[in-house]
């Protein structure tokens, strides 16, 4: 170091804005003061300018042993909602209160991706391979049983209906089943291939009835039932190509019928025979990898065979898909479909090298137009392809683009070398999501050696800002309608099948059938309505028989009808005063924490609704006591109560008029409704974090600089923050460590008020071993590796100019 300076006077550099985010492409000599060299597992959008780690995932569950190759949120106009999941060969059903898994479909191809449609009610999946499939959420698969479905096999084709046993001895006992459909317009015959779920008739109910039947296009007459004769496995069952006519319906309405006819009578072989009408028009549903609604219609493409054609259904009837009906995007050019994705209204078909626009406003097909290419940047990378508010953004060979329906442009210029890094090999096994403003795309890091995905890049719309993540993730999907939440999930691309919570996501217990409320305990109340609409208010509670049980307990004098008068004044035929209490059974909901309860009051001018509430350690809530009533409906606290095994609410009712009750009713899902977080849920136990700036010149270039004093302004209560910086002279090369615990104030160098801390580093004096922290050029370095929480909002460098002369 020279000594030949001239000291200047204090000045400061403030980094105050982190909101840049990522960009390793720009020289770190010119980078901005906003961005970073290094951004990994870290947020710029808790606060605005700050930077914070990364949320922890949390674990849904499990398949077991095999990357998940999709997932699907599947809602419901009922508001049921399902998780359903792909891996390895099978069709899994996930339970949001267990975290369990059961198998829905099995004998899938292996390690095929799938996408998902929901329409009209029924959740719709295609992997290109296998015909494509179609659930209604269906769970009864008790063996023996009317109304369930056999194990393994909840699932039908697309273009068949649903089996499910029937009460009734007719058919085979202990035999296997399957079924197709014919349709027929008065000439001709339309058939399906696609088969019915296989079904395993019982030793007592071996009757069947049929759900979810097609309906055929405008002009269908009849509808014939075709059926195999009873199998002894269900293999055997899938590989049997004789089918038998077991019903018509005269009719393009009804869905459902009741199947009575023995293996007697349908080896009869009646007219229409099988053989008759497989000599019609085939309308089964083509394979393919995508899928898409528009136009009331479900669009689909990626056929192995047919790589640039686009296939569409009958209007509103998905299960039914003419052999004319398609259009052929460009055959000749060499490249395959890899979206179809509705832009501004319109069907906008992605191609490897290019996107044009399919235009379906005509009357009829025949109307519909192919546009010519609107963009040459293609998507060679099928599954990255997402809407946003920007546009389609989809990950093209040189980079992330996004299609406005114009053109498409280039956004990821900043973190060129982390496309570069990406896996050529494995850019088809790259899918993306927009969700919370951002678009996240997972890959496969060259780099890293790894042969699946290991890398999630995150891109903040509305702060233009890049970051990395160290997640293995194999797809994606949101829980984002009905009652949750609106959280980003998504399944492992190792072999372990688990399935992360991306941020935290409440857990809900809803009350709401009336004879979950009649499972409780009246005092004074009492339900009234529908299973599927209860309601509760002030009320007597005793039967004819128990009357006088009843009334002693209010006054030991009632001896008598005549006395109830007289000992209880303001007693009236509905109800014995003016309070009241429902106790709920014991809800078993493993809670860490506990966040908000709600109900659905109506109250009038007379009567008040409060909540009390216990958390147990075992099923009998023994020991423990009510907390303070809350008041709020919409929304009261209840998080400073600690959350446990078991939970117990009680409502209290009072009226200043017994003449008239408040009551709860049924609303909006729920009549209470208790949101928690789960125990068991977090999913990793080391987030290893870290940002870089640039090489900064405190805004002062051309001179060298003398850090006297660095300032971090952070949050944080667990765990080492590693604060390093450089200078560009070889031996400045120094850090400090933050303990996030240490209050403020409880040691010197830790100051602020209450969660926002200040920590204060003073540089080393001039020595051998530690020189001054001179150099014209710094950097800092930011790490931890830990899973706990923290954030930055600022960090302040004081300093002194130091002129070589």
């Amino acid at each position: 170091m020279s000594s030949n300076l001239f000291a200047q006077e204090e000045q400061s550099f403030n980094l105050t804005d982190f909101s840049g985010g990522l960009d390793s492409l720009v020289s770190q000599f010119a980078i901005p003061n906003n961005k970073a060299t290094i951004a990994n597992n870290v947020r710029f959008n808790n606060v605005y300018g700050g930077i914070a780690k990364r949320e922890g995932m949390l674990s849904f569950g499990t398949l077991g042993s095999s990357a998940v190759t999709s997932m699907h949120r599947f809602y419901k106009s009922d508001s049921t909602k399902q998780l359903l999941v792909t891996g390895s060969t099978l069709m899994q059903l996930g339970s949001d209160s267990a975290g369990t898994f059961s198998t829905i479909g099995d004998g899938l191809s292996d390690g095929k991706r799938w996408t998902w449609v929901t329409y009209k009610d029924i959740a719709i999946g295609m992997n290109g391979t296998n015909n494509a499939k179609k659930y209604d959420g269906h769970t009864t698969i008790t063996a023996n049983t009317d109304g369930a479905r056999t194990a393994l096999n909840l699932i039908a084709d697309l273009g068949a209906p649903f089996a499910e046993l029937n009460t009734g001895t007719n058919l085979d006992a202990s035999s296997w089943y399957q079924y197709k459909v014919v349709f027929y317009d008065g000439t001709t015959y339309y058939y399906s291939d696609a088969r019915s779920n296989p079904i395993l008739t019982g030793a007592a109910v071996y009757n069947i009835y049929l759900t979810g039947i097609p309906i055929g296009e405008t002009g269908t007459t009849h509808r014939y039932i075709y059926r195999t004769l009873g199998n002894a496995n269900e293999a055997a069952c899938r590989a049997d190509t004789t089918f038998y006519l077991i019903g018509t319906l005269a009719n393009n309405t009804t869905t459902v019928l009741a199947d009575t006819v023995t293996d007697a009578t349908a080896d009869d072989d009646a007219a229409p025979t099988w053989a008759t009408s497989s000599g019609g028009t085939e309308v089964t549903p083509p394979k393919g990898k995508y899928c898409h609604i528009h136009n009331e219609r479900l669009w689909i493409s990626g056929s192995g065979t047919y790589l640039s054609e686009v296939y569409w259904s009958d209007a509103f009837n998905p299960d039914y898909f003419l052999p004319t009906d398609f259009e052929k995007i460009r055959p000749d050019d060499g490249d395959e479909v890899t979206f179809l994705r509705d832009q501004l209204g319109i069907l906008t078909i992605g191609k490897t090298n290019t996107i044009q626009k399919f235009y379906t406003d005509g009357s009829t097909t025949s109307d519909w137009e192919l546009s010519d290419p609107i963009s040459h940047v293609g998507c060679p990378a099928p599954y990255s392809a997402a809407n946003t508010p920007i546009g389609i953004v989809y990950l093209g060979r040189d980079g992330i683009y996004r299609f406005d329906g114009q053109n498409s442009q280039l956004i990821s210029d900043a973190v060129t070398p982390e496309i570069d890094d990406i896996l050529d090999t494995n850019f088809e096994e790259c899918p993306g999501v927009f969700f919370n403003n951002t678009y996240q795309l997972a890959y496969t890091s060259a780099g890293s050696g790894s042969t699946t995905n290991n890398r999630v890049l995150i891109y903040e719309m509305v702060r233009d800002a890049y970051s990395i993540d160290t997640k293995n993730v194999n797809c994606f999907t949101k829980f984002d309608s009905g009652s949750d939440f609106g959280t980003l999930y998504s399944g492992v691309s190792s072999s372990d099948g688990y399935i992360y919570a991306h941020e935290f996501n409440p857990d809900i217990l809803t009350i709401r059938y009336k004879s979950e409320f009649d499972d409780g305990t009246f005092d004074d109340m009492r339900s009234t309505g529908t299973e599927k609409d209860p309601s509760m208010e002030l009320a007597w509670d005793c039967t004819i028989d128990g009357w006088l049980t009843e009334l002693q307990t209010k006054d030991a004098l009632i001896d008598t009808i005549d006395e109830i008068e007289t000992y209880l004044a303001t007693a009236t035929i509905d109800r014995p005063d003016g309070d009241g209490t429902w106790v709920s059974p014991v809800y078993k909901i493993d809670s860490t924490d506990l966040d908000q309860i709600y109900w659905n009051e109506s109250l009038g001018t007379y009567g008040d609704i409060t909540m009390s509430y216990m958390a147990c350690d075992d099923s009998a809530c023994s020991g423990e006591t009510y907390e303070t009533a809350v008041t709020d409906p919409t929304g009261s606290d209840i998080s400073a109560l600690s959350g446990d095994t078991y939970f117990r609410v009680r409502a209290n009712f009072s009226s200043s008029d017994t003449a008239y009750s408040p009551t709860l009713y049924y609303d909006d899902g729920y009549v209470i409704k208790v949101t928690y977080s789960k125990s068991g849920s977090s999913a990793e136990t080391a987030i290893p974090t870290e940002w870089e700036s640039g090489w900064l010149d405190f805004g002062v270039p051309g001179h060298k600089k003398w850090i006297k004093r660095i300032k971090v302004f952070y949050e944080g209560t667990d765990g080492d923050l590693l604060v390093n910086y450089k200078g560009d002279e070889s031996d400045i090369d120094d850090s400090f460590t933050i303990d996030l615990s240490i209050d403020p104030d409880e040691e010197d160098l830790y100051t602020g008020s209450g969660i926002y801390k200040v920590y204060t580093y003073y540089t080393p004096g001039n020595t051998d071993d530690e020189p001054s922290s001179i150099s014209q050029f710094f950097k800092f370095n930011i790490s931890e590796g830990e899973a706990t929480v923290w954030s930055i909002s600022r960090i302040e460098v004081m300093f002194v100019v130091e002129e070589l002369y």
